[in-house]
């Protein structure tokens, strides 16, 4: 399901727009010659809003229409911790491949 990407940047969509998200927005714009931000979700419609019309790239409410409709090749997780293992088997199943901030999850038994 997984494919490697030789023959264009790397599709990258930011989950979560908030403080640390700002560390994403650097680092893409630091390696532009190999990646691009493909769009940006967040529960927030004025923060999604802003980034959208700052980055002038698509934004999303839900993950799962970013997913079906930005068809990014991974996603960065920079949502609270609670969120990430859910988030991250979503983007699994979705074939896209997933960057976390720390800590991956907040307990170590699984809860699906």
């Amino acid at each position: 399901m997984f494919s490697i990407v030789t023959d264009r940047k790397i599709r990258l969509a930011v989950v979560g727009c908030g403080r640390i998200a700002k560390n994403h927005f650097g680092s893409l714009e630091k390696h532009a010659e190999h990646i691009e931000l493909a769009a940006v979700c967040d529960n927030n419609p004025e923060t999604l809003k802003s980034h959208q019309e700052a980055y002038k790239i698509p934004g999303f409410l839900r993950m799962e229409d970013l997913l079906q409709q930005a068809k990014p090749d991974v996603v960065a997780l920079c949502t609270p911790s609670g969120l990430h293992p859910e988030q991250a088997i979503l983007a699994a199943k979705n074939g896209v491949h997933v960057i976390t901030e720390k800590p991956m999850a907040r307990v170590w038994a699984p809860r699906w």
